[in-house]
């Protein structure tokens, strides 16, 4: 696929006439504040601006952490001029329904936690269906995390993040022209969800793609050189039932192990993809490189010049010539976001991974938060361990002399309130913004019953 400069500024003239028209977003009414010149902290012009309004922030680095505002776009200079760091706390962004960031690094997030809603992450969409894009996320805990919140999530770089690249769940949320790598565990971790991950490229994380119990469409990606698996589904082929993955058009290769419990499909490729230089994390297609023209074939995959989709982050109709991009040069803040309100999902298809037990049960609870890190037996080995930092490791749960030595009380503090509650390390995170304390109960008895097999003799432990 060959561009001229006038190919590209048609089409993104196109895209974005036909963005904003789509949305319906009226540009008239909304007002434009600026960051420093007229407030001097990004916070401070949140606080200040309505749903429709728009917050410029000039370039520099802004130690905040800031929570944005329905419906407000917030735009940096660029990745590369502006930056908002954590400070090493908490979530480095917050989202909001409607909202709109872009143009940024975000970076230097909190260390705590390794999975769920309380985790610190660098974006935080929590129920705040959002647009991230043109952001390079790197260095925080988790990059971005999407909790009942289909979020678009678009030309952004997502890097060197201690845990997971992406958490997506339960959120149908649009991941299309990322590159994703170098993250700790997963760069796409998705659960309870069904959401589409389209012309990513996706290298060197521990996994590439995880997903369990949820249906993903997984198109027109390069999956290459991931620690151990390319593509790795939960759910064993045979137990698969609304959880199906939906591939085509992906090029795997090099991984440890391509896919598990996951099948290559029409279109896929399996082959060097010759990109420019890995090692740097530039991952343009060489002129010989296999992804070009490769994509799926459908005239609505097409790149903006309209020859067939090339594979990769620089393919499809929202590809760049630049990831990210700077808003000046191509804003997606008028890209549809999906705000409608999202149930919780049927935990019956729990079955498939957890037993039928159902949501309260015990197995079923600790198969969802305590196997990540204790691994499936409990014995501190989970895919996760290898996060926490330097000397942490988790407990062995199957150490019946350890276990029999803790009273039931003494657990359901741990667990609900975490490691720090009682001595222990931050980074065994608390649970009770998540679990109810009979289900904390009922893990606990399946703890007892099935992974220590033992009871509390009465000593005095902690």
């Amino acid at each position: 696929m060959k561009r001229t400069d006038f190919q590209w500024v048609s089409a993104l003239l196109v895209a974005f006439g036909f963005l904003i028209g789509m949305s319906g977003i009226s540009l008239a009414a909304s007002k434009t504040l600026k960051v420093p010149s007229e407030y001097k902290t990004i916070q401070a012009a949140i606080d200040a601006a309505s749903g429709g309004d728009t917050i410029q922030v000039a370039a520099g680095k802004y130690k905040e952490n800031i929570t944005l505002k329905e419906g407000v776009i917030l735009q940096g200079a660029g990745a590369d001029n502006t930056t908002i760091d954590g400070n090493g706390k908490g979530n480095v962004v917050e989202g909001a329904k409607a909202s709109v960031i872009e143009g940024f690094t975000i970076t230097n997030s909190g260390k705590r936690g390794t999975i769920g809603d309380v985790m610190d992450v660098g974006i935080s969409a929590k129920h705040a269906p959002m647009t991230i894009a043109n952001c390079r996320i790197v260095g925080n805990n988790t990059g971005v995390r999407t909790y009942f919140s289909p979020s678009n999530i678009v030309n952004n770089i997502v890097a060197d993040n201690k845990v997971y690249g992406l958490y997506i769940l339960y959120s149908d949320s649009s991941v299309k022209n990322n590159i994703i790598y170098n993250n700790g565990s997963y760069g796409v971790y998705n659960s309870y969800s069904n959401p589409e991950a389209i012309n990513n490229t996706i290298f060197k994380n521990f996994d590439g793609i995880y997903s369990e119990v949820s249906r993903v469409v997984v198109k027109n990606n390069i999956v290459v050189k991931n620690k151990t698996v390319g593509i790795h589904w939960a759910e064993f082929q045979d137990a698969q039932d609304r959880a199906e993955p939906i591939l085509s058009y992906n090029l795997v290769w090099g991984n440890k192990t391509d896919y598990v419990n996951v099948l290559p499909s029409k279109g896929d490729v399996s082959k060097d993809p010759l990109l420019v230089d890995l090692a740097k994390g530039d991952v343009l297609l060489k002129k010989n490189s296999p992804a070009i023209n490769a994509g799926n074939e459908d005239s609505a995959d097409n790149d903006p010049d309209a020859t067939r989709n090339d594979m990769g982050a620089y393919g499809g109709p929202l590809a760049q010539k630049k990831i990210p991009y700077s808003p000046k040069e191509m804003s997606y803040a008028s890209l549809k976001i999906k705000t409608e309100t999202l149930a919780e999902p049927d935990y019956g298809s729990q079955s498939a991974w957890s037993g039928a037990e159902g949501k309260k049960s015990g197995k079923g609870n600790f198969n969802g938060w305590c196997v990540p890190c204790h691994g499936g037996l409990g014995k501190g080995d989970g895919l996760l361990a290898e996060t926490l930092g330097e000397g942490i490791r988790p407990r062995d749960l199957s150490n019946a002399e350890l276990l029999s030595s803790r009273s039931d009380e003494f657990l359901l503090k741990v667990i609900k309130e975490g490691g720090a509650s009682v001595g222990f390390s931050e980074a065994m995170m608390s649970f009770g913004a998540n679990l109810t304390e009979e289900e904390i109960k009922n893990m606990i008895a399946y703890i007892r019953s099935e992974i220590c097999k033992c009871r509390y003799k009465g000593e005095a432990g902690k």
